[in-house]
Order: structure tokens, then C-alpha cells, then sequence
């Protein structure tokens, strides 16, 4: 699950989601939570915190446009252009 919808799915729940490492930059809302501790489904007092490990997901390759590879033809001016797939 992504981590902001864990911490607004908690939050709703009356649970307070942290990271294993309260001194870290990195918000607890950002990546996909891999890990809880208590595990999903053990009852908890209400704002209780809830410690989730996170992924940080570069996202891949979604979104990347150049370079192409192969470079696609370049037409010349005065060429007929080519028809067909």
C-alpha cells in the first residue's frame, strides 16, 4: 500500500503510523509500506503508534520520452513519405 493512503487509512483508524526511526528525514508518507510491527489485525489501544517500514520506489521508467532507441528515420524535403504499417 502506498504510504500516504496507510497514514490516512490509520489515521482514520485511530492509529499513529512512524517510521523504525523517529530521527529520520524521510516522512513516513512517502514510498510503500513493506513491513508493520504490530502485524495487520492485532487490536490496538486508539493512537497507539504503529511502526511501518517503507520502500522508496525511484518509480522506474514511467514518464521517460527521450532518447528513443532506435532514432526514428528523418524524412528529407521533396521524399514521398512511406505508407503502410
Amino acid at each position: 500500500m502506498q504510504a500516504l493512503n496507510a497514514w490516512l487509512a490509520g489515521h482514520d483508524a485511530g492509529v499513529l503510523l512512524v517510521g523504525p526511526d523517529p530521527d529520520s528525514p524521510e516522512p513516513v508518507m512517502h514510498g510503500i509500506v513493506v513491513e508493520q510491527h504490530p502485524a495487520p489485525g492485532v487490536l490496538v489501544k486508539r493512537w497507539d503508534p504503529v511502526t511501518v517500514w517503507v520502500r522508496h520506489d525511484p518509480g522506474g521508467d514511467a514518464g521517460v520520452r527521450e532518447p528513443r532507441d532506435p532514432v526514428p528515420p528523418t524524412l528529407r524535403a521533396g521524399r514521398a513519405r512511406p505508407t503502410g504499417a
